[in-house]
C-alpha cells in the first residue's frame, strides 16, 4: 500500500470521528476544521506527488542515461568491428592490386624484352640479306673480269689458220689450251700476291682449318665472294 493511500485513509478516519465527536451546533467549526484537513490533505498529496514526481524523473534519467551508454557501447563495438572488417578488406584488396602491378610489370618487360629481340632479329635479316646482295654484286664483277681476261687472253694468244698449216694448228691449239690455263693460273696468282695484308693467307689458313666461307667473310669482314674466289683459285692452283 502506498503513501498517499495511507494518508487519504487517514484523512477519511479523522473526517468520520470528527462528524461524530462535534456536536451539530458546531457544525460550522466543522465546516472550517473540514476546510482545514482538506487543505492540509491537499498540501500532503501535493507533496508526496512532488516526491514521487521528482523519484520518477530520477529513475527515467537514470534509466535513459544506462540506456545511452549502453547503445554507446554497443555502437562502439560495433563500429571497431566494422573498421576492423573494412582494414582487412581493404589489406586483401591492396595486395591484389600489388601484386596484378607486379604481373603486368613482368608482362611489360618481358614484351620489351620481346620487342627488342624482334628488332635485333630484324636487323641481322637485313644484314644478312645486304651482304648478300653485296656478295651476289662481287661474284657478278668477278664473273665479267674473269670472262675479260679469258677472252683477251684467247684474243691474243689465237694464231693465224692457212690450208697448208693444219697440222701446226692443231698442235697450236693444244698450246693455246695450256698456255690459256697457265693464263688463268697466273691471274688467279697475281690475285693471290695482291694483299699486301696477308688476308688472302689467312682465307686460305681458315679454310684449311675448316670453316665455311661465310664464317671466315664474316670473321675476316670480307665478302662471301671474294673469300670464294680467293679459296677456288688455291685449289685450282693446287690442281
Amino acid at each position: 500500500m502506498g503513501t498517499l493511500e495511507i494518508l487519504l485513509i487517514i484523512a477519511g478516519i479523522i473526517i468520520f470521528v470528527i462528524s461524530f465527536v462535534i456536536p451539530a451546533k458546531k457544525e460550522k467549526q466543522f465546516e472550517e476544521t473540514k476546510e482545514l484537513a482538506k487543505e492540509e490533505i491537499k498540501t500532503l498529496v501535493d507533496e508526496e506527488i512532488g516526491k514521487v514526481k521528482e523519484k520518477v524523473e530520477g529513475t527515467v534519467d537514470e534509466t535513459i542515461s544506462y540506456a545511452v551508454e549502453k547503445t554507446e557501447r554497443f555502437m562502439d563495438r560495433v563500429s571497431n568491428e566494422k573498421i576492423m572488417s573494412i582494414n582487412e578488406y581493404s589489406d586483401t584488396v591492396l595486395d591484389q592490386i600489388n601484386k596484378n602491378h607486379q604481373e603486368v610489370m613482368f608482362l611489360y618487360d618481358m614484351l620489351n624484352e620481346k620487342s627488342v629481340n624482334l628488332k635485333n632479329t630484324a636487323a641481322s635479316v637485313d644484314k644478312k640479306v645486304k651482304e648478300a646482295k653485296e656478295t651476289k654484286e662481287e661474284l657478278e664483277t668477278v664473273k665479267e673480269t674473269v670472262k675479260e681476261t679469258v677472252k683477251e687472253s684467247a684474243a691474243a694468244k689465237e694464231p693465224e689458220v692457212t690450208p697448208e698449216a693444219e697440222p701446226e694448228n692443231k698442235i697450236l691449239g693444244d698450246d693455246f689450251a695450256t698456255e690459256s690455263t697457265q693464263e688463268v693460273m697466273d691471274f688467279g696468282g697475281d690475285f693471290m700476291d695482291s694483299g699486301s695484308d696477308g688476308r688472302n693467307e689467312e682465307i686460305i689458313r681458315l679454310h684449311k682449318a675448316g670453316k665455311s666461307n661465310v664464317a671466315i667473310a664474316k670473321e675476316l669482314d670480307m665478302g662471301v665472294g671474294e673469300v670464294k674466289l680467293v679459296i677456288g683459285l688455291f685449289e685450282g692452283g693446287k690442281k
